[in-house]
């Protein structure tokens, strides 16, 4: 498996973009954070539920690849997959009772992403695991967290980049 990081400050500005490394220490892809629309900004700050942000991932010519959306904070969460244009629905159901697991079908294959015990996302294919994330500084020590992708492939790592930093790295 390759191997990808990238490094989140504790302090998240408004507009982020995140650079994410290869094992040559390429930036490979863009992790990026965007708004909400009107509404959905306006329901999450009253309601404070569901995630802040939508976050996608995309080339560093700013070509999205995967990107999470949400009609609604915290209600029915939507992959875009930047090369089809394809809008998925992910589908979240409980594992133990606060964990969830996220289901998305791409071209008839079903990918889940699951969390372990140490804060580890696991993406599977099926039942293949085909990516791990893991927060490298899940203590706070310092004012950075290095979040650590092993992945099969490129796309894999993207998509395990967009779904962890979604739903467990900020925690929908």
């Amino acid at each position: 498996m390759s191997i990808y990081t990238y490094t989140v400050p504790e302090y998240v500005p408004f507009r982020m973009t995140l650079p994410i490394y290869n094992e040559q220490n390429e930036v490979v892809f863009l992790l990026k954070k965007n708004r909400h629309r009107l509404l959905t900004q306006i329901a999450h700050w009253n309601f404070r539920g569901g995630m802040p942000f939508c976050y996608q991932v995309q080339t560093q010519d700013q070509i999205p690849i995967y990107k999470i959306e949400c009609l609604f904070t915290g209600i029915r969460y939507k992959l875009l997959n930047g090369k089809t244009g394809e809008k998925l629905p992910i589908h979240q159901q409980r594992v133990q009772l606060l964990e969830k697991m996220q289901t998305v079908s791409i071209k008839g294959a079903v990918y889940s992403l699951e969390r372990d015990p140490t804060d580890t996302g696991i993406l599977r294919k099926g039942t293949e695991t085909i990516a791990t994330v893991r927060n490298l500084d899940h203590i706070n020590t310092s004012l950075t967290n290095r979040i650590r992708i092993e992945a099969s492939d490129d796309q894999t790592a993207a998509l395990a980049a967009v779904m962890y930093h979604t739903f467990i790295f900020f925690g929908a």
